[in-house]
């Protein structure tokens, strides 16, 4: 099942690439700008009649449960919440406007800030600007499969995610929460990334207390639940593509009270 086909209509669909999460407008407009809107128009005008001719299908990215998983899993007591990776993601935003003190973690430094948000940038692999166990929850989204394999100028490191995801450790207070998403198949790595079954998922975190698998039928097809068995063996059909991934583990790792 996908979610849209070719029949429906695509200016309908194109539409919500437009998120309207965020968007950048002009503070005013000078001659360049207004030059630069209309060739604007004209290219993206060209741009969507090649594609509606070349023939196009919507993928759907696993962001449209692993957001939502985070959020389902929220509690009263995660005060003080650690995004590590959260440089690309507007989550942080999300999380401070609900009332939690975030930190965005990343190499990268993260583009806004807020009376309840800001960023540290650092390297996880390096010594760090932050107390150990300081955190009620760390969250990391579609991240920690990129540890150590040099994809975004970062050093290579084996065993990086699991290494990783110890320093990401050590900054949750006792009583508190890991939560991480990971593009879940056939283990691999491939273009910069790698994909989890449940042994390699277990090898890479601490004792996890939950594990949810989340599936869809090809690059286009739609989202649902699934059990490790359904991802075990799932080889992406176009693992080098944009928005590749095609099945999701999302985690949770409770440290214990002293």
């Amino acid at each position: 099942m996908t979610y849209c086909d070719t029949d429906t209509d695509f200016d309908a669909v194109s539409r919500h690439l437009r998120n309207k999460n965020l968007g950048v407008y002009p503070r005013r407009w000078t001659s360049m700008l207004k030059v630069a809107q209309r060739l604007y128009g004209r290219v993206a005008r060209f741009r969507s009649r090649a594609l509606r001719n070349a023939g196009w299908q919507a993928v759907v990215s696993e962001q449209i449960v692993e957001n939502a998983l985070i959020l389902r899993h929220l509690k009263p007591s995660d005060i003080r919440v650690l995004d590590f990776g959260g440089y690309e993601s507007l989550l942080p935003l999300t999380l401070s406007a609900l009332g939690h003190e975030v930190t965005v973690l990343d190499q990268r430094p993260y583009p806004f800030k807020g009376p309840r948000l800001k960023s540290v940038t650092a390297d996880i692999f390096q010594e760090l600007p932050l107390s150990p166990e300081s955190f009620d929850l760390v969250i990391s989204v579609s991240t920690i499969e990129h540890l150590g394999l040099g994809g975004y100028e970062d050093a290579r490191i084996p065993d990086g995610d699991r290494l990783g995801v110890a320093r990401l450790w050590q900054l949750v207070r006792p009583g508190g929460r890991l939560i991480a998403t990971l593009p879940a198949g056939q283990p691999t790595i491939q273009r910069g990334y790698r994909t989890y079954d449940e042994a390699r998922l277990r090898g890479a975190f601490p004792p996890l207390d939950t594990v949810l698998w989340f599936k869809k039928d090809g690059r286009g097809g739609s989202w649902g639940a699934v059990d490790a068995a359904a991802v075990a063996t799932l080889k992406y059909s176009d693992p080098f593509a944009e928005m590749p991934a095609e099945a999701v583990a999302f985690v949770v790792a409770n440290k214990p009270l002293r």
